[in-house]
C-alpha cells in the first residue's frame, strides 16, 4: 500500500477550525407566466344600401261583360248552363200559368270574360348590403379599412 492511502488504521487527523472552508447551494427559480396585449383590432360592420331601381310587371285584369237575351219560347225541359267560346250562358227558366202547365225558357244570361295585359314600369326600393373589415395597430391606433377582407 501507498503511503498516501488510506487504511483503517490510518485517519486523517480532525480539521483546523481556522483552515474550515465553508460553501452554500444556492438554487434559482424560474417563474413563466402568459399576459395578454392587446396589439391590433379587427372589427366588421354591415352597410346596407338602399336604391330604387325599376321593376318591370305585367298586370292582368278581367272585365265582365253581362247581358241579358229575352227569349219567352216554351221548353220540354231544362238545360245546364253552357260555354260557348268566352262566354258562359246560365239559363233562366219560369213557369207560367196557361191552359197546361209547360216550362218556358224566359231568358238567357250571357257572361263573356275577356282578359287584358299591359306593361308597365313601377319603383320598387331595393336594398343590397356590403361588409366592410376595418383593423387598427394597437389598442388606440387609427381604424383602417382591410385590403384583403373583401
Amino acid at each position: 500500500m501507498k503511503p498516501d492511502e488510506e487504511s483503517p488504521g490510518n485517519t486523517m487527523p480532525p480539521a483546523d477550525p481556522l483552515n474550515e472552508a465553508r460553501l452554500s447551494a444556492v438554487q434559482e427559480e424560474l417563474s413563466v407566466g402568459v399576459r395578454k396585449t392587446e396589439t391590433g383590432a379587427v372589427r366588421v360592420r354591415k352597410v346596407v344600401h338602399e336604391e330604387m331601381q325599376p321593376v318591370s310587371l305585367r298586370l292582368r285584369s278581367e272585365q265582365v261583360e253581362v247581358r241579358r237575351v229575352a227569349l219567352n219560347r216554351p221548353v220540354e225541359e231544362r238545360r245546364e248552363p253552357r260555354r260557348e267560346g268566352d262566354t258562359l250562358i246560365i239559363p233562366v227558366y219560369e213557369y207560367v200559368p196557361v191552359v197546361t202547365m209547360q216550362l218556358m225558357l224566359k231568358e238567357e244570361v250571357y257572361v263573356t270574360t275577356t282578359e287584358t295585359a299591359r306593361d308597365v314600369m313601377h319603383q320598387v326600393l331595393m336594398n343590397s348590403e356590403e361588409l366592410i373589415v376595418e383593423r387598427r395597430e394597437g389598442p388606440h391606433g387609427e381604424w383602417k379599412r382591410d385590403p384583403d377582407a373583401g
